[in-house]
């Protein structure tokens, strides 16, 4: 089955790790190491036959919001909804049972030191749920 395992953070997240609009707030010593264990993280799941995908997503002031008015494609700047949090970053993995997923999602918290959301990723418009 596979999962979708979600990190958020506001915009400080991307600052943090010196990918925002200001100078990163951990060392570069810390910033090695995060990445060092995502890379870790990822080629473990790749190894184990388990990872689909993932990337992390630009810091917030690269959000565009896009939506149908009057039959036309209308954007605008910024995250439709106002919220401390938003989408960071994400991995789709493909395992065995939930417990795996359970496990796994644990581990990326642990290295984005925050919590992270884990959902099923519905296959055949969502029959299996």
């Amino acid at each position: 089955m596979k999962y979708m395992i979600m990190t958020f953070g506001d915009v400080s997240a991307w600052d943090t790790l010196g990918l925002g609009a200001k100078e990163a707030t951990w060392s570069q010593e810390e910033v090695a190491e995060h990445f060092r264990a995502m890379s870790e993280f990822y080629a473990d799941l790749a190894a184990s036959g388990e990872m689909v995908t993932g990337f992390g997503l630009a810091d917030p002031s690269h959000t565009m919001t896009v939506e149908i008015r009057d039959g036309r494609p209308v954007a605008s700047d910024g995250p439709y909804a106002e919220a401390k949090e938003v989408l960071a970053g994400f991995g789709i993995i493909d395992v065995a049972s939930h417990d795996r997923a359970v496990e796994l999602a644990a581990r990326f918290a642990a290295i984005v030191r925050s919590r992270v959301e884990l959902r099923p990723v519905m296959d055949d418009a969502g029959r299996e749920m």
